[in-house]
């Protein structure tokens, strides 16, 4: 695993529009995500393959599709972790290759593989994410508390349990004020209560107005917080439901 934070920095609230579904265009509006024709390859293999996609702001929208579909590579595309290789794409307006770092004001990423410096407490790690968010230290605790880690605060990261490990990232979550969050399985190794805090969370962000677009095998679970599914087959957009 990576020992490096994957999260990235927090957004000033971002332009949002009347509902609509996700690949909709909405006429007079700054979309959260607009993909046109997006490809991404490793070498000679197409992993994204013309992507067209318009997410209107304030959209909860559920990326489904086997494994190796192409929902993480498009999600570190849109997280700036990647670049297209060909097309092109925005945030809020901010071109994925030419804006990047402005992209990154907007964006929060919650990766597959949580990242964390091992050899730092969950209060070290998440009292550094206050000082590059330029947020109050005392934010720390407060999200510790909410992820129900309040009590292995001052334990090294590098014992945590893979669950917990995961509700550090959640917490990380929290301290941004990110307008669009990108979440890759968001209830992987996490207990039926760590569970609930990611339905909360779900419901939190709807009501606040964010942008989401998670990635999940449990459609099920994610069913009630959505607005549109994404379907993504060998890297293809191949269909949308509206549930």
């Amino acid at each position: 695993m990576s020992d490096a934070p994957d999260e990235a920095s927090p957004a000033p609230p971002a332009p949002a529009g009347p509902p609509g579904p996700a690949g909709a265009p909405t006429q007079g509006v700054v979309p959260a995500v607009a993909l046109e024709g997006v490809d991404r390859r490793w070498g000679r293999e197409r992993v994204l393959r013309d992507v067209h996609l318009e997410v209107t702001a304030g959209r909860i929208v559920l990326l489904r599709g086997h494994n190796g579909s192409g929902k993480t590579t498009l999600l570190r595309l849109l997280a700036t972790r990647l670049r297209p290789s060909a097309g092109r794409g925005a945030v809020f307006g901010h071109d994925l290759a030419r804006e990047a770092a402005a992209v990154r004001r907007h964006v929060a990423y919650l990766s597959v593989v949580p990242g964390s410096y091992g050899a730092l407490t969950a209060r070290e790690n998440l009292r550094l994410a206050t000082t590059l968010l330029q947020r109050p230290p005392g934010d720390a605790d407060a999200a510790l508390e909410r992820v129900g880690l309040a009590a292995h605060g001052d334990r090294l990261v590098r014992v945590f349990s893979s669950g917990m490990k995961r509700r550090l990232a959640l917490a990380r979550l929290l301290l941004t004020d990110a307008a669009l969050w990108l979440l890759d399985e968001p209830y992987a190794s996490l207990d039926e209560d760590g569970r609930r805090l990611v339905d909360r969370l779900l419901q939190e962000a709807r009501r606040d107005g964010r942008t989401v677009l998670v990635a999940s095998h449990e459609p099920d679970r994610v069913a009630p917080f959505v607005d549109a599914t994404i379907h993504l087959e060998q890297g293809a957009l191949h269909r949308e439901a509206t549930p």
